[in-house]
């Protein structure tokens, strides 16, 4: 496996993709900490960006880059290799290549307009560490999914739908639920609701540490009422992990019994 890492790492910090990714979070960051007032408010507005535009980018390309490299499977199946070390080796250079272009693009900025005091730089690493779980946890369902149907073209939209549902269906449905059922005391079903997206993991974990849990509404304000900052966290870490662990179980088990013929 290692040796695929490194083969498939090194060429994929080749790639127009990644480096039109690096490129576009480099000048985004740079612009933004050009003209946000506070480091707070520049990671407020990232967090917006990183929550719509991570899913989407992860979904897609690693669904495409798992299809386009049917025929480099095929080859390898053919040698001492087994499934699994192969397409994990993908996993990671991918994962690797993605989350090295997005901490570059969100610490060079940092440095270069000096946040350099002990609260940013815990700020900047919640917001990094979140960054790359959330890469992680959108790379395993995109591998899932382009295992789990063989149509390029459904996988593909198949990607899409999953990205529209957890970016803006989900939140809508929980506060349309909300708001219908605003006269019962909702706070646990709604905590319980917010470990099942990913995309809100990462909003709770960053904003939390912004002292702006009310952009989340009731939603955020009642995860920090009951957990705390540091419970908070560490459920939050907890939960994405779990969202990477998923995925990838299933696409190894899907792997298995899959036939290449």
């Amino acid at each position: 496996m290692g040796r695929i890492f490194r083969y498939c790492f090194w060429d994929l910090l080749r790639s127009r993709f990644v480096l039109a990714y690096f490129g576009f979070f480099m000048l985004g960051s740079l612009g933004i900490f050009r003209f946000a007032p506070s480091a707070s408010a520049a990671f407020g507005a990232l967090l917006s960006a990183v929550t719509l535009l991570v899913p989407l980018c992860c979904l897609v390309f690693g669904t495409l880059y798992f299809y386009q490299s049917r025929g480099f499977h095929e080859l390898m199946f053919a040698q001492p290799i087994g499934r699994a070390p192969l397409c994990l080796g993908q996993y990671f250079a991918l994962s690797s290549a993605l989350g090295l272009a997005f901490v570059l693009a969100a610490g060079i900025p940092m440095a270069a307009y000096g946040f350099s005091t002990n609260g940013d730089i815990g700020l900047l690493a919640v917001f990094v560490g979140g960054g790359l779980l959330l890469h992680l946890a959108f790379l395993a369902l995109a591998f899932w999914i382009a295992v789990s149907i063989e149509d390029r073209l459904r996988g593909f939209s198949t990607s899409l739908l999953i990205w529209i549902a957890l970016v803006f269906g989900y939140d809508a449905l929980v506060m349309g639920l909300v708001m219908r059922f605003s006269d019962y005391p909702l706070e646990t079903g709604v905590l319980a609701a917010m470990l099942l997206n990913p995309v809100d993991l990462e909003r709770v974990l960053v904003l939390m540490h912004l002292d702006t849990s009310a952009l989340l509404g009731y939603t955020g304000a009642a995860f920090q009422k009951f957990f705390g900052t540091r419970s908070g966290t560490w459920i939050s870490l907890g939960a994405l992990s779990a969202w990477i662990l998923a995925p990838l179980l299933l696409f190894l088990r899907k792997l298995a019994r899959k036939d290449w013929q």
